[in-house]
């Protein structure tokens, strides 16, 4: 449910501005227990996340209005794009792009999975990383998935929580967006990561750079099956959030 993400640059950008005006925006109410392990069986239903109005979401009139912006963004320009895309690249290409943007990914799961003590987690991510970049010609393909080498899913957002970082409230990126204050201080965390340590990264060739993040999104974009506004619930903001945070606490209780 992620929205697409961003030009290298301009995301970490986009991140240290949503990360300061939603830090100052913030109130200092504890957010609500979860239903992840850490919740006392005898917890009320009502004082955990199932219910959707315990969530902590203090500035819900600014994130409304990036939930809008959002899926104005959407519509309007990923949709378009993705449209053509789809309509003109070979689905061979297309899965090749999917996989080359996925095996960058296992830096950060393999970094998150060691920072998170899971062995198995991280032996399975770097032998991934390994194949793919070799025997699957830079990641364009993914032999290690027909091995049985699963990808995983790990970010600096579930390190947090495992470390028993609280969620803090909710909030909604621009152009990210479902997030909360701690998995926002995750992706930024990521992203810094990845930026320095992406083999591909082109640093100071600009139209290079621009064209790489330009497919990044794209791809993002065709990969993430959401719509907006397309739940068929009169109350999809809610909804979403509700989906985020329990999703979430799940991916840390994992």
């Amino acid at each position: 449910m992620n929205a697409s993400r961003h030009v290298r640059s301009g995301r970490q950008a986009l991140v240290v501005v949503a990360l300061s005006l939603m830090l100052g925006a913030c109130a200092s109410t504890p957010p609500p227990k979860t239903i992840d392990s850490s919740t006392p069986a005898g917890t009320p239903a009502s004082q955990t996340t199932a219910n959707p109005l315990a969530i902590s979401d203090p500035i819900e009139g600014f994130n409304r209005r990036v939930y809008r912006f959002n899926a104005l963004t959407d519509e309007y320009v990923l949709l378009p794009v993705v449209h053509v895309y789809d309509r003109y690249t070979p689905g061979f290409m297309r899965t090749g792009v999917a996989n080359f943007f996925s095996n960058i990914g296992e830096i950060t799961t393999f970094t998150n999975s060691v920072l998170q003590l899971k062995p198995k987690s991280s032996a399975v991510t770097a032998s991934r990383f390994v194949i793919n970049s070799t025997v699957g010609i830079g990641g364009l393909f993914d032999p290690a998935t027909h091995i049985g080498l699963k990808e995983r899913d790990e970010d600096f957002g579930q390190t947090l929580g495992h470390y028993g970082v609280g969620t803090g409230p909710y909030l909604v990126l621009p152009f990210f967006g479902p997030s909360d204050l701690r998995d926002a201080g995750g992706l930024a965390a990521d992203q810094g990561l990845l930026y320095v340590l992406d083999p591909v990264q082109t640093h100071g060739n600009l139209p290079a750079s621009l064209a790489y993040n330009l497919m990044y999104v794209i791809n993002k974009r065709d990969q993430t099956n959401f719509r907006y506004y397309q739940t068929g619930s009169p109350f999809e903001y809610t909804l979403v959030r509700l989906v985020y945070i329990n999703y979430r606490a799940l991916q840390v209780a994992h």
